[in-house]
């Protein structure tokens, strides 16, 4: 089982075209069975899509728009003649211009569903960083599988709540299926080693970090070294 999740940081720097053209490449030439996306972006002011079949809805139900950075790399995908199914959650405004969100993409249907996790008093997400984690019922090397992405505040804004949220969202069998593999992707913000990190690693979930299990590890502890946006004083 191949997977791929990624923070795409979609449109933001202006270059939508060649972020699509990249990754769309990339995925063909791995062959992922199950990819979870964040930051995935679309504009206010762009034309709601004409969805096909291949998209399945999630929880709530939020206009896809044209430009929905998803859709187009769905849209290249096809043209690779790759097929993939896929779901997409509104989380919050970004950046003054965008509606942000999470994504999931498998080569089977997926039964999709999304939450709130964010404290009660921060859900506006017009005008709060609300966080939503977006579940995928799926099949996997002939299996039924639980995929989720995520994308998490920093620990000082609110982390350890939203992620105790978390825990009783993907604890609760009626609503995601609790008795299937969990597979748990996205941004958490939380360096290795930090309180944040330390929360998830002793969760009541159980899960092992992928990082620390994998036989074979190519690159350092972070994905993209050097300063960030988030990431500012990293050298």
């Amino acid at each position: 089982m191949k997977i791929l999740t990624l923070n795409c940081y979609s449109l933001v720097e202006n270059e939508g075209t060649q972020q699509v053209a990249d990754l769309s490449k990339k995925i063909a030439e791995e062959q992922y069975d199950l990819i979870a996306l964040q930051e995935v972006n679309q504009t206010f002011d762009a034309h709601a899509a004409v969805l096909d079949g291949f998209f399945c809805p999630p929880t709530t139900d939020q206009p896809i728009k044209e430009d929905n950075f998803a859709l187009q790399l769905i849209e290249a995908l096809q043209i690779l003649d790759l097929e993939y199914y896929w779901t997409w959650a509104y989380t919050h405004v970004s950046y003054g211009r965008f509606e942000e969100g999470v994504a999931l993409l498998s080569k089977t249907p997926l039964i999709a569903a999304d939450h709130s996790v964010a404290p009660i008093a921060h859900s506006n997400p017009a005008t709060d960083n609300v966080r939503r984690i977006l579940i995928g019922l799926t099949e996997a090397d002939g299996e039924l599988v639980r995929l989720v992405s995520t994308h998490y505040n920093w620990w000082d804004r609110g982390f350890a709540e939203e992620w105790q949220r978390t825990e009783e969202v993907l604890s609760a069998s009626e609503s995601s299926g609790s008795d299937y593999p969990l597979i748990l992707c996205g941004d958490f913000n939380q360096p290795a080693d930090t309180p944040g990190y330390q929360l998830v690693q002793k969760s009541q979930l159980e899960l092992q970090d992928a990082f620390l299990t994998a036989t074979q590890v190519t690159g350092g502890t972070a994905t993209i070294p050097g300063a960030i946006n988030g990431w500012n004083d990293s050298p």
